[in-house]
């Protein structure tokens, strides 16, 4: 009975080591009574952010503090829950009638925010091409710098991007908001294996604590 045990530990663990690909992702609730939800309907509308990220959150530009009242929407007091939201969510099941967050506030399900961290590997130093959309604001960053502006409060839109990249490991931020009462939607299409903000431990970490039970099953069988 021990060995079948330590055999089956062993294997979930392996297959657990497939299920890393991702990125985390922290969720706030924000009520209808916050001055930049269900404000206005802006239509696509770039430029409210600064081009490197610093901290937790964008930096408004001068343009953004003009058309943003309150730029709290990840601060921590509406933080209801994190999660790891895999490459098949983001690439296709968020992409209409998404409303993840209910609270009981004001508004709910609409009004809430999102921020997605980890990073990601290429192999070649080369021009990379991805595509994103959102209703309604988002903004990516990779590593630490804006590639892509969704800003605004509108339908679902989609833009491609393209970005040069070294080889190796790169940082991807992506922050989104949805302020308005009709739908609400987001997809990344991104074709580089995505890996969460230290939401479990790293695969390797999992392979050879995997082998180092199948081992010592086959050392009890043996015996």
């Amino acid at each position: 009975m021990k060995v079948r045990v330590l055999v089956a530990i062993a294997a979930m663990l392996l297959l657990a080591t497939g299920a890393n690909a991702g990125l985390l992702g922290t969720y706030y609730n924000l009520p209808n009574t916050h001055p930049d939800m269900e404000r206005w309907i802006t239509g696509f509308d770039p430029g409210y952010v600064e081009n490197t990220l610093v901290g937790d959150m964008p930096t408004l530009s001068a343009y953004g503090t003009s058309r943003v009242l309150q730029w709290d929407w990840w601060d921590a007091s509406y933080e209801v829950f994190s999660r790891v939201d895999s490459d098949a969510d983001l690439q296709g099941n968020f992409a209409s009638s998404w409303f993840p967050v209910n609270t009981g506030l004001p508004g709910d399900p609409q009004d809430f925010a999102v921020r997605w961290e980890g990073n990601f590997y290429v192999d070649a130093d080369k021009a990379y091409t991805y595509t994103m959309g959102s209703d309604d604001d988002s903004w990516l960053f990779i590593d630490n710098q804006l590639v892509l502006d969704l800003g605004g409060v509108h339908g679902m839109t989609w833009d491609s991007y393209t970005v040069n990249l070294t080889e190796g490991y790169h940082d991807i931020d992506i922050f989104f908001a949805e302020r308005c009462v009709v739908q609400s939607g987001f997809q990344l299409n991104f074709f580089s294996d995505l890996v969460p903000e230290n939401p479990i431990p790293e695969p390797g970490t999992l392979i050879l604590v995997g082998l180092g039970l199948v081992g010592l099953a086959a050392r009890r069988f043996r015996k």
